[in-house]
């Protein structure tokens, strides 16, 4: 899938879900929504809040017994899975951890190896997103190993991408601004260009709620994802016990929605077609300021 097919259906979907009351501006938003420690006896209520609110796309971080579940094609589990697809919300399994990067395989992670397992056997997805971080290594956070860190994220996700591909399945994969930073060995590319090119379509963590500090922040990272001909969201934060500055929590619930979308306006004009849309983190914390209280 091209960069233009990819905006083409991101648009067409998050127009087709939007709710009534809705301005064209907020429907072309591009909004993708991420679900954490989130049961999937819930996926009726994360999908009503998903197209009440035109997210067009959800990632959602299935839990360990809910994979075997739908692995082993489990009624109740599968049908949880089919209300994202009559709400047509494009539904992505999520996978990640940080220790891949430091280990040299031929085979996806057996995490992922379990969503890839699912879907072939009952077609319950429409994408992978993977949630790496390999900058939250001691290592990397050491500095003495950051290139060879970096090289171990693209080549993972490379692999990853092969096995999707084999399904059909595009993967989605969060990159930090510092990529933008990283040289890779006997490259000109950076870490981030790198990551970025390795999968279908990147989220920048360059989670800032004010347009002074994300552009000092995350510009030069946007400026290198732009160029890579890629699609890519911006990460925003909704968590309440993030560092000031990084998250949206504190807003009135009423004005989450403007701000998000004015930041999409604003980035769409900058980089194109390249820019997909904001991807929230994450769904709890989301509703929880919506409805003006903390996240359970």
């Amino acid at each position: 899938m091209n960069r233009s097919q990819f905006c083409i259906a991101t648009a067409a979907l998050v127009a087709g879900t939007a709710g009534d009351g809705q301005a064209a501006g907020e429907r072309s938003s591009g909004r993708a929504l991420w679900v954490w420690h989130t049961a999937l006896g819930e996926s009726s209520a994360v999908a009503a809040f998903a197209a009440a609110n035109a997210f067009g796309r959800v990632f959602f971080s299935i839990p360990r017994d809910d994979r075997a579940a739908v692995a082993a094609g489990d009624p109740g589990t599968l049908g949880a899975l089919a209300v994202f697809r009559r709400q047509n919300i494009l539904l992505y399994g999520v996978a990640g951890d940080p220790a891949w990067v430091k280990r040299k395989r031929t085979e996806p992670p057996s995490s992922v190896g379990e969503l890839l397992t699912a879907h072939r056997r009952h077609g319950v997805f429409d994408g992978i997103a993977l949630d790496v971080e390999p900058h939250t290594l001691p290592e990397w956070k050491a500095g003495t190993d950051k290139t060879a860190l970096g090289q171990g994220l693209i080549d993972v996700l490379e692999i990853i991408g092969r096995a999707a591909k084999a399904h059909a399945l595009p993967v989605v994969a969060t990159v930090h601004p510092t990529y933008a930073k990283v040289p890779l060995a006997a490259s000109s590319q950076t870490l981030l260009q790198g990551a970025a090119r390795a999968v279908d379509a990147s989220v920048l963590m360059a989670y800032r709620n004010a347009p002074n500090t994300l552009a000092s922040f995350g510009g030069p990272a946007m400026e290198q994802l732009a160029q890579t001909n890629m699609s890519w969201w911006l990460g925003v934060s909704t968590h309440t016990d993030a560092p000031a500055g990084t998250s949206y929590a504190s807003l009135p619930a009423r004005a989450f929605f403007p701000a998000i979308d004015a930041t999409a306006a604003d980035l769409r004009r900058r980089y194109g077609d390249s820019f997909a849309g904001i991807a929230v983190e994450d769904y709890r914390n989301t509703t929880a300021l919506l409805n003006g209280r903390t996240a359970a």
